[in-house]
C-alpha cells in the first residue's frame, strides 16, 4: 500500500509545508472554523506537551450539519455514550464547553507555529478522524523524510494524505 501511495505522492507534487494563510483559509472555508481568542484555551498553559507561546490561532467548529458530515459511525457512538454519561452531571460553563466537545457539538483546533510562517503543530480537541488527517497534512513534513515509503513516519504521512483526499 505504501508503495502505491508513494507513487501517487511523487506524481502529485504536494507541498512539504503550508503557510499560515493557507491553513487559516482552508479551516475557515472547508470546515466553517471560526477564530476565537487564545484566552479560550488558557488551560493549555498547564499542559507540558503544549508550547502556549507557539499558538498561532484558535478555532471552533460548531456547524451541526458540517460536524455530522465529518464524524465516523464510531465517533458518533462514542459521542452518544458521552451524552448518556453526562446527562447526570450538573452544568457549569466549563462543563458546557467540554460537554459540547465530547458530545460532538464542537471541535476546537489550535494551530501552532514556532517560526511565524508555517503550521508546525496542532492540538485537536474533539473526536474527528477526518480533521485529524487534514491537520497532519497541513503540519507538513521535511523533504528529507520523504525518501522511504516503508519508514513508519513517512508511511503515516502518506496514509494521512490519502485519507484527507490529497492523493
Amino acid at each position: 500500500m505504501s508503495e502505491q501511495l508513494y507513487t501517487l505522492f511523487q506524481s502529485k507534487q504536494i507541498p512539504y509545508e503550508y503557510d499560515l494563510t493557507f491553513v487559516d483559509q482552508l479551516l475557515r472555508t472547508k470546515y466553517a472554523a471560526i477564530e476565537v481568542s487564545k484566552r479560550t484555551v488558557e488551560d493549555l498553559k498547564k499542559d507540558p506537551m503544549c508550547d502556549f507561546d507557539a499558538i498561532y490561532k484558535c478555532y471552533v467548529i460548531t456547524d451541526a450539519v458540517l460536524l455530522d458530515s465529518l464524524f465516523t459511525e464510531e465517533e458518533r457512538s462514542i459521542q452518544a455514550e458521552m451524552a448518556k454519561k453526562h446527562s447526570t452531571y450538573s452544568e457549569t460553563r466549563e462543563y458546557n464547553i467540554w460537554g459540547d466537545i465530547q458530545e460532538g457539538r464542537m471541535i476546537r483546533v489550535i494551530v501552532d507555529s514556532d517560526n511565524g510562517s508555517t503550521m508546525t503543530g496542532f492540538n485537536l480537541q474533539g473526536l474527528c478522524e477526518v480533521l485529524m488527517y487534514e491537520l497532519y497534512v497541513l503540519k507538513g513534513i521535511k523533504p528529507e523524510a520523504c525518501t522511504n515509503p516503508n519508514d513508519p513516519y513517512f508511511a503515516h504521512y502518506l496514509e494521512c494524505l490519502d485519507k484527507a483526499g490529497y492523493l
